[in-house]
């Protein structure tokens, strides 16, 4: 039987896009506002990027939107899946378990999976790939059946980050030739940080980068306020925008949400969402919805949203209040379509209209 699908097809699908940018027009009736703004496409999602307060020569703007977007580029090249000849593809395609030559970009997303890993006692595991191939959420194709016990507990075996090794700055190596590595959930929130990396080295301080919905702001907008930035309620089938749990205002931090609700499936009246819990080998089950983060960077932000997702409302509630400088809100589904909010107590800050 097949699946029933509402589900996108991401090159990353470990991130949810639950994020909707409020957007200003390039001018206001009573001021001029000079704000900058280009989008494009990357990771199998869109990208926005904004500039404010600025004016830009159009040379200099077509200059700029080719290097962003070679940043990204390099870091699909690096890190995703669904590219055969990824640096990532290649290591899962290989069965030596000599040292993996890997670029900085990628060993720097590895070390941050690898320390995610440790301090979430296992629920954040960048080598789940198996797994996730198993269920149809991977670049090997949709599943047509739920798996069977004994095809997950088999690839079980191959999964588990201490399997993997750091051997010194150039190099990872597998313990077992059969592992593999996703980095889904961590390189959009990283894609992120290397684009606004690079605008603020170019001397720019009022941004904001937006990739599937993981946010990096910088600076003040176009109207000199923080970056006004929707979290979307999480209700299955809906899309971006279409209904806001609530509004936060940024500035110089990121934001970054998974949930259940844009990419599952349904078999038999269940819904199975892409989020999979390495320890159990199977998609959750809980009434956990969705989770935003606010910390300082995206590449944090991303990988502690997947790894609450995972852990569920009270251990991730109560992992999430022990990390200095990082916020979040969760939110349970408790009756159908009834949400419950729960928030760490810096979180309110962030809030408009609370």
């Amino acid at each position: 039987m097949m699946f029933s699908k509402f589900r996108s097809q991401l090159i990353y699908s470990g991130g949810s896009i639950a994020l909707l940018l409020f957007c200003l027009n390039a001018c206001q009736a009573d001021k001029p506002v000079s704000e900058v703004v280009w989008t494009g496409y990357t990771m199998g999602t869109s990208y926005q990027i904004k500039i404010a307060q600025v004016e830009i020569e159009k040379a200099l703007y077509q200059r700029m939107a080719k290097s962003i977007d070679s940043v990204l580029v390099e870091i699909n090249r690096q890190m995703s899946t669904y590219q055969p000849q990824s640096e990532i593809s290649v290591f899962n395609r290989t069965e030596s378990t000599a040292p993996f030559p890997v670029s900085d970009g990628f060993m720097t997303v590895t070390r941050e999976a690898l320390h995610l890993y440790e301090s979430s006692g296992g629920a954040f595991d960048a080598t789940v790939a198996p797994l996730v191939n198993l269920w149809g959420f991977g670049p090997t194709g949709e599943a047509t059946v739920i798996p069977e016990e004994k095809q997950i507990a088999a690839l079980q075996k191959y999964v588990g980050s201490g399997k993997l090794e750091i051997v010194d700055s150039l190099h990872i190596r597998k313990t077992i030739p059969e592992l593999q590595l996703d980095l889904s959930a961590i390189a959009k929130g990283y894609g992120v940080d290397m684009a606004a990396q690079w605008i603020g080295q170019k001397g720019f301080t009022n941004y904001m980068v937006e990739i599937g919905g993981e946010v990096m702001a910088r600076g003040l907008n176009a109207t000199k306020e923080p970056w006004k930035i929707g979290i979307d309620r999480p209700k299955y089938a809906n899309l971006p925008g279409q209904d806001l749990q609530g509004i936060l205002a940024l500035k110089d931090v990121a934001v970054a949400t998974s949930g259940d609700y844009r990419n599952y499936f349904e078999f038999q009246g269940q819904k199975y969402s892409h989020t999979i819990d390495p320890r159990t080998g199977k998609p959750v089950t809980h009434n956990l919805a969705s989770v935003t983060i606010i910390a300082e960077n995206c590449t944090k932000a991303d990988g502690i949203a997947t790894a609450v997702m995972v852990m569920g409302y009270e251990k991730g509630f109560d992992w999430l209040q022990q990390m200095p400088g990082v916020e979040g809100l969760l939110i349970l589904r408790t009756d159908g379509e009834i949400f419950e909010e729960h928030q760490t107590p810096g979180y309110g800050k962030y809030m408009i209209g609370r």
